[in-house]
């Protein structure tokens, strides 16, 4: 019984994965849709290759780079083509869609604006930007390297075509076409059970295992919005000052 209710709690959580999962695939297809002739797909970021799986398996040109060179070559000895970010600075391929998953929210602004830039200086005009993203929750930092949250809007103010009271901007200007709100069910976030054996840890686990349920029982509507997927069109590339 107490393995089938650990394989119950585990399968419940993996939903809001496997639901991010699919609105990222669906804002890639959705990316390339414009183009009549081939589409070729940068993953930045793609750590052990999950979607540089998917994306390969369902015919798409798809190359990923990443910052960790152990990580390139786990993908490279999986068939995967991937590059170091050397590796990749050293080619000239322009790109339909560009996928950042996870990615942002390790960086500071002043680190995130000319690091987005060097790809997206790569983006063809029209191209897609898709972004997977979480907001600020209390389990944000539960992921040591996460530095801080960035919500569509404030995106926009540096990204978008407007011009905001913000004290940079990006070369490279994005505008919004869709997104996705993701939601996951109710959790602890600061209880003793999360962190130590426990007798309460098997309640904790109860207890999100019935928010897990009634969350997926009522599509979603029960529970809290946690991150979002954005797919943004390159409108256009402002020339940098020397």
């Amino acid at each position: 019984m107490r393995l089938l209710l650990k394989q119950l709690y585990r399968a419940t959580i993996a939903i809001t994965v496997e639901q991010e999962t699919g609105k990222v695939i669906e804002f890639v297809n959705r990316g390339r849709a414009h183009q009549e002739w081939g589409c070729k797909i940068l993953e930045v970021g793609c750590g052990y290759g999950r979607y540089l799986h998917r994306l390969q398996g369902l015919g798409f040109d798809v190359t990923g780079v990443d910052a960790n060179p152990e990580l390139v070559r786990a993908n490279l000895e999986a068939g995967l083509r991937c590059l170091t970010v050397d590796e990749w600075r050293n080619t000239t391929d322009a790109y339909d869609v560009i996928l950042m998953s996870h990615v942002i929210e390790h960086f500071a602004p002043h680190d995130l604006v000319p690091f987005m830039d060097g790809y997206l200086d790569r983006l063809k005009v029209g191209g897609a930007l898709v972004i997977a993203t979480p907001f600020l929750t209390p389990f944000f930092y539960d992921d040591f390297d996460h530095v801080r949250p960035y919500n569509p809007l404030g995106f926009l103010m540096v990204f978008g075509e407007e011009k905001a009271q913000v004290q940079y901007y990006a070369r490279n200007k994005l505008c919004l076409d869709n997104i996705w709100i993701r939601r996951g069910f109710w959790r602890f976030a600061y209880h003793r059970g999360r962190f130590v054996p426990s007798f309460s840890r098997r309640i904790l686990q109860l207890v999100e295992l019935a928010s897990a349920m009634v969350f997926r029982f009522s599509a979603g509507m029960i529970g809290q919005a946690d991150g979002w997927v954005g797919l943004f069109r390159k409108v256009k590339s402002v020339t940098a000052v020397k």
